[in-house]
C-alpha cells in the first residue's frame, strides 16, 4: 500500500485536483442529472480552485509523487450564526482519487485539525457529494455528523394530491406585515426540540417589502379560510446553499413554514406545486433546497420531493 505524503497545496496541484473533483462530480450528476453542469469541466473546476487557493489554504495529500486527494477550507467566524469560529471545506474544495478515500481523508484531516484548533476553529464541516459514499463513511468515522442536506428537483409540477381546502396565492407587498408575523413563529420553531438551533433574528416586514419587489423573488403563501397557514419563499440565489446547484436556471427554496395546527393537510405541496407551476414559464428548470436534517417535519417534506444532492456535516471536538 504507497505512503500518504501530505505537503501545503500548490498551484502545481489546481490542474490535478480539478480532475479529482470532475470525474466525482460527473457520477454525481449520473445519478442526479438534473444538476446544472457548470462545474464538471475540469477547466471550469480549474479556474474555481485558483481562485480559493489564491485566498485560502489548503493541503495535497501524495501517492508516490502524485496528487491523491486535496483539502482545502474557508475560515468562517461565525460559523451557522453560533458565534463560534469553523472551518469549513466547500463541496469542490476537496476530493479523493477512486480508491483512494480511506486512506487519503484521514490523513489529510489529521494534519488539517492541528492547523484548524491552531486558527481557534471550535467548529470542523465540510460539504460531500451525496453519492461519493467512500467519503461520507470515512468523514463519519472521522466524528462527523450530518447536518444540512441540499437537494434538487425539475422544475414540475407534484405528482401529489393538492389539497382543495385550502387556497395559495403569491404575495404582494400589502402581504409583508403577515408574512414578518408568521416568520416571528419560524424562527422561534427552529430553537425548540429536537432542533434546537441558534436563534435567528426574523425578517422584518419592511426586508419582505424589499424581496417582494425584486424580480423573480416570490413568497407564496396558504390560507385556511382566513387564516394564513403557511408560507414558502423563493429566489434565483439561495443563501447557504452549495455551489453546485446554483445556475441561471435554478430557483431555489429559501424559506418555508407550516403552522403545526396545519399541518399533515398538503399545505406544503401546494404551495411548492404552485411556485414550480409559475416558475416554469419564467424559464427556471431547477429548484433547489437545503434544509437541516435534524429537523424531522422538514426532512420529511423535503426528501419527498426532492433528490440530495450534497450532505454537509460537522463535528465540535469535544476540548473546545
Amino acid at each position: 500500500m504507497p505512503s500518504v505524503e501530505i505537503q501545503p497545496f500548490r498551484d502545481e496541484f489546481i490542474a490535478p485536483a480539478a480532475a479529482l473533483f470532475a470525474a466525482l462530480y460527473r457520477k454525481q450528476r449520473q445519478a442526479a442529472p438534473i444538476l446544472p453542469d457548470r462545474l464538471e469541466p475540469v477547466d471550469r473546476t480549474c479556474e474555481r480552485l485558483g481562485q480559493f487557493f489564491k485566498a485560502n489554504p489548503g493541503l495535497a495529500a501524495l501517492e508516490n509523487g502524485r496528487l491523491a486527494g486535496y483539502l482545502g477550507w474557508l475560515v468562517v467566524d461565525d460559523f451557522r450564526e453560533t458565534g463560534r469560529r469553523g472551518a469549513y471545506c466547500p463541496i469542490w474544495a476537496h476530493a479523493a482519487a477512486e480508491g483512494a478515500a480511506a486512506r487519503v481523508y484521514p490523513a489529510l484531516y489529521r494534519q488539517a485539525a492541528g492547523l484548524w484548533a491552531a486558527a481557534a476553529c471550535r467548529v470542523h464541516a465540510i460539504s460531500l457529494l451525496a453519492d461519493d459514499h467512500a467519503a461520507q463513511e470515512i468523514w463519519f468515522w472521522n466524528g462527523f455528523g450530518l447536518t444540512v442536506v441540499d437537494a434538487i428537483r425539475p422544475v414540475q409540477p407534484l405528482d401529489a394530491r393538492i389539497p382543495g381546502d385550502i387556497a395559495f396565492r403569491k404575495a404582494t407587498v400589502e402581504d409583508a406585515g403577515l408574512i414578518a408575523e408568521i416568520e416571528v413563529e419560524h424562527m422561534a420553531y427552529y430553537t425548540q426540540p429536537p432542533i434546537f438551533m441558534a436563534p435567528r433574528e426574523p425578517v422584518s416586514a419592511d426586508a419582505y417589502r424589499d424581496f417582494i419587489r425584486v424580480p423573480s423573488n416570490a413568497v407564496w403563501l396558504a390560507f385556511a379560510g382566513a387564516d394564513l397557514a403557511g408560507y414558502m419563499r423563493f429566489e434565483p440565489y439561495g443563501y447557504g446553499a452549495v455551489e453546485i446547484v446554483q445556475s441561471q436556471t435554478t430557483i431555489a427554496n429559501s424559506g418555508a413554514f407550516i403552522r403545526p395546527v396545519f399541518r399533515g393537510r398538503g399545505a406544503g405541496a401546494g404551495l411548492l406545486d404552485a411556485a414550480l407551476r409559475d416558475y416554469a414559464p419564467q424559464g427556471f428548470q431547477r429548484c433547489s433546497v437545503d434544509f437541516e436534517s435534524f429537523n424531522p417535519d422538514a426532512f420529511r417534506f423535503w426528501v419527498k420531493h426532492f433528490t440530495p444532492v450534497s450532505l454537509s456535516v460537522t463535528r465540535r471536538p469535544e476540548a473546545f
